[in-house]
């Protein structure tokens, strides 16, 4: 949903027949509202509307009034499905003010922005929606004169335009007066030149537009204005990869001479004509505009967000003038993706991982339906058959107020400016040799945050849970899940220039596992050949092998949800000059292919800046500067009081901190290990009667913020993965019940029993409220056991004597259910000794066979199921008496926006901007 700010002092609480709830932006000429209509029935839902209103200053100015008025004329000229309906206006009132219905979703821009560049079937949609809604206005006497990826707005069924603010309608010549407005990487020559503007010019936009979004950068550049311009008027487009037919109809719309340049009618038919989706010739142009819907609209959910999924950077679409899109300096840039087969190919064994087939919960983006086998090369989709169809999105959009006739070159995206610095309290690293690099154990907040900003791997997993392609293109499995072909992004460098190519991931994936005390063994430990490297009898995994962009991986059992697994820091890439895991100079100043680069060290400081061969854009930030301290949230809150910090973690303690506060739970859980093998906890019974004795909320208030009363073995905020209740007695503490189950399990008032932790204060606080609980309860004597390393803890709880419960922290590195009930619960032939391994001793054959069954299963739906299967298992005999979720807590200086805690609880540091 479009980021809502309170309404300001001034603020107008009502407009006619509309109660204003909120800002959604504001531009030079006006606010935009978010409004409800308060003339709705009773017993009917709100119905929301955004509300442009005219600044005051303006209100009284006849050329300002006009230019709202004929803003109102000229969208009301449009057909609906393309941009967002007027429903309301009043242009001569005291305070003029146009009402639109407000539809929620990303722009384009911000989809580039966060996901990269597309390609496929998914770039083909966007292509045929796009010039759909461009022939809708081109077909109402209309040209917008604006056309770019920050006014084109998605949703799961196609695409709408917006901010018609400096449209005109067209003269009975076909053309437009000559005066110079737009954007300047996406204006036409003629605009640049004086020449009469007609259609044409927005015709020339969509094929910058299509660049752009294949491609991540400009066709023309991105540096000085006057450099854009020069290259517009005078040399070739740069189309980046782009392959296939799409190439050269792009290539035709971005010829120099407006006369040759084909009528958005006529793209419209042709792209329609490669889908193999085209009507009859001579058609109505209510059907061509139809038929253009239909086919932009079938399985068009591949670019947005699920409808209650926040925009990118939670930033309003919904924005006044003035928003737009930076050009020049601060565009994202980066290689793109190429389009390669828009001919027909056969479906592979398995869905490639966000490609066609089933759907993955976690792939935001499939490419789509497969092409159909024998058909004549054309572009990759399935496009509806039907007549005109309307297209009903949800995005948010609004019109724009009008521009002032110059140019838009100095306007700032919604998510913030470009430029600044932001300084960060971080807590000191964990590596008592300052290590950064992904070869090294990133067990630390500090070292993941950092590594993050220096590193993009094959996969990510957005703060939301989904997972999106990054520097991998696909990620095809065999057809068990033990073999994987991975397409890697061409075109793209490390900071310093080296390519980074398939070999470079190779190259990195040994690193890491050649490191005996990183976590590699976690995440890695399926891979063919990685014993042997971990033991330093090899260098190299010999499950991996690369060959230009493309990579393959052995694993030794299956594991379909592998394409998560790279999403881990680990399977970061590695320049050839990296040397071994344990490379001193590289561990502390390691050669990145991420948003930012390093750019220096010093006592207590580490600082970043934007590295500008980024894939994926350019970070708003210029510079992040990390504070290093041993009390990061006392330093911080600190630090924010005064202004000298603009983000901090928190800790329990801090109650009315300065800043906009953050809190998230994360893939990870707190709870009560039973040693099953042996003393009170092999009854299931005395199991129960703990889980019943404790009060979750009390140990949520002993730990920080973020954290959640725990309503199952897996954690609640694991991706795709939600199970409230399969744990009953987690719901509430029942004393009753849990005293009648100590007596049935022969553990009366009295009774002792050890509790096993590690002695740093969470933990350690944690512990004695367990201890409370049960003594004040059950009567118990619980006698605390703590250990400052966790091999003593380790080997405590795994000898002949150990009994009692064990209170024990697990964060998923892979942020799967198997891969968290699997090492603690599961067959230790399977999983090996991974943490604790199953130091409970508790076993049960259905549960692991579930989770056997669960990694070779390529539907995602059906591995769901089974991990819950699974867990009911777990929960039935509590295996694990789960306590709490972990969560996390942090602040932030309100002049920043779009920062935000990522899975693990990290700042989103390559989204974060100055407002």
């Amino acid at each position: 949903m479009p980021a809502t700010s309170p309404l300001r002092s001034g603020d107008p609480e009502r407009l006619g027949r509309y109660r204003l709830t909120g800002l959604l932006g504001e531009g030079g000429q006006g606010s935009v509202f978010l409004g409800v209509a308060t003339d709705r029935a009773a017993d009917g839902p709100d119905e929301r509307v955004a509300v442009k209103l005219l600044h005051a200053r303006f209100s009284g100015d006849a050329r300002a009034r006009s230019r709202f008025a004929a803003e109102v004329a000229v969208a009301r000229r449009v057909a609906p499905f393309c941009t967002a309906r007027i429903v309301d206006a009043d242009v001569d009132g005291d305070r003029p003010y146009i009402v639109s219905e407000f539809i929620e979703g990303p722009s384009l821009l911000e989809v580039l922005r966060m996901r990269g560049p597309r390609s496929g079937p998914e770039l083909d949609r966007l292509a045929i929606g796009t010039m759909t809604a461009l022939a809708a206005i081109h077909e109402a006497g209309i040209v917008h004169r604006d056309f770019k990826p920050g006014n084109i707005l998605l949703a799961s069924d196609g695409p709408r335009v917006i901010d018609f603010g400096i449209a005109r309608a067209l003269d009975a010549t076909g053309t437009l007066s000559s005066t110079a407005v737009g954007t300047p990487a996406y204006m036409a020559p003629e605009q640049i030149s004086g020449a009469p503007v007609g259609p044409a010019a927005d015709v020339f936009a969509w094929g910058a537009t299509m660049v752009y979004a294949a491609s991540g950068r400009p066709a023309f550049g991105q540096d000085s204005i006057p450099a854009v311009m020069h290259r517009i008027l005078n040399l070739p487009p740069d189309l980046g990869l782009m392959t296939g037919p799409l190439r050269d109809v792009v290539a035709d719309c971005l010829a120099k001479d407006p006369a040759r340049r084909p009528a958005s009618r006529d793209v419209l038919l042709r792209l329609l004509s490669l889908a193999g989706s085209a009507p009859a010739p001579g058609g109505r142009a209510a059907d061509v505009l139809g038929q253009g819907a239909a086919a932009a609209s079938t399985h068009a959910g591949t670019t947005s967000p699920p409808h209650n999924a926040p925009t990118p950077h939670g930033a309003a679409t919904h924005a006044p003038n003035g928003a737009g899109t930076p050009q020049g300096a601060g565009t994202p840039q980066g290689a793109g993706a190429p389009l390669g087969g828009h001919g027909a190919v056969a479906a592979p064994p398995l869905p490639p991982w966000g490609g066609p087939g089933t759907p993955q919960p976690w792939a935001t983006v499939p490419a789509g339906p497969p092409a159909r086998p024998g058909r004549r090369k054309g572009l990759a989709l399935l496009a509806g058959g039907g007549g005109a169809a309307v297209v009903a999105v949800a995005v948010a959009a609004v019109l724009l107020l009008p521009h002032d006739g110059r140019p838009d070159v100095t306007a700032s995206p919604v998510t913030g400016r470009v430029g600044g610095t932001l300084t960060v309290s971080a807590p000191t690293l964990q590596s008592s040799t300052g290590a950064i690099d992904p070869a090294a154990d990133l067990g630390g907040s500090t070292e993941r945050t950092i590594t993050k900003a220096l590193f993009t791997g094959l996969t990510e997993i957005t703060p939301d849970g989904k997972l999106l392609n990054r520097m991998a293109t696909s990620l095809t499995p065999n057809g068990d899940c033990t073999h994987w072909t991975i397409a890697v992004r061409s075109g793209t460098t490390f900071s310093d220039g080296e390519p980074v190519d398939a070999a470079a991931f190779a190259r990195g994936w040994s690193r890491t596992a050649q490191n005996p005390n990183g976590n590699a063994l976690y995440v890695m430990g399926g891979i063919k050949g990685y014993d042997e490297v971990a033991a330093g009898r090899a260098e190299t995994l010999t499950g991996v092998t690369a060959d230009g962009s493309t990579l393959q991986a052995d694993l030794r059992s299956p594991d379909c949800d592998f394409p998560l697994r790279v999403a881990n820091l680990a399977f970061a890439p590695a320049p050839k000059d990296a040397g071994r895991y344990n490379d001193a100079s590289y561990r502390v100043n390691p050669v990145g292919n991420g948003p930012f680069k390093l750019g220096g060290t010093s006592s207590g400081v580490i600082t970043l800046v934007r590295n500008k061969a980024w894939a994926f854009g350019s970070t708003p930030l210029d510079k992040v500067t990390l504070k290093l301290s041993s009390d990061a949230p006392t330093a911080g809150i600190a630090g924010l009081a005064s202004g000298t910090l603009g983000f901090t973690p928190l800790s329990s303690s801090a109650q009315g901190t300065t800043g906009t506060r953050l809190t998230r739970a994360i893939p990870g859980a707190r709870f009560l290990l039973p040693l099953t093998a042996r003393g009170p906890m092999a009854n299931a019974t005395a199991r129960q009667a703990v889980s019943y004795a404790l009060d979750r909320r009390q140990a949520v208030a002993a730990v920080g913020p973020g954290y959640a009363p725990a309503t199952g073995i897996v954690p609640a905020a694991t991706p795709g993965y939600s199970n409230p209740g399969v744990c009953p007695s987690c719901a509430r503490q029942d004393v009753a019940k849990a005293v009648g189950l100590a007596t049935d399990a022969k553990l009366p008032s009295g009774s002792t029993v050890r509790l096993y932790t590690m002695s740093f204060p969470a933990q350690r606080g944690l512990a004695e409220v367990v201890q409370n609980q049960l003594r004040q309860v059950l009567g118990w004597r619980v006698e605390i056991k703590t250990y400052d390393r966790y091999p003593d803890l380790a080997k405590a709880v795994s000898a002949g004597d150990a009994s009692g419960l064990v209170l024990y922290a697990w964060t998923a590195d892979v942020p799967t259910a198997p891969l968290l009930l699997g090492p603690l619960l599961g067959d230790a032939g399977v999983y090996g000794d991974l943490g604790l391994g199953n130091v409970a001793r508790w076993r049960d054959g259905r549960f692991d066979a579930l989770l056997a069954e669960a990694a070779r299963t390529p539907d995602a739906s059906r591995r769901l199921d089974l991990a819950r299967q699974a867990e009911k298992i777990a929960a039935d005999a509590l295996a694990i008496v789960p306590l709490v979720d972990i969560g996390v807590g942090a602040a932030y200086d309100p002049r920043y926006t779009g920062l935000r805690l990522d899975l693990d609880g990290d700042p989103t540091l390559a989204t974060a901007a100055l407002k």
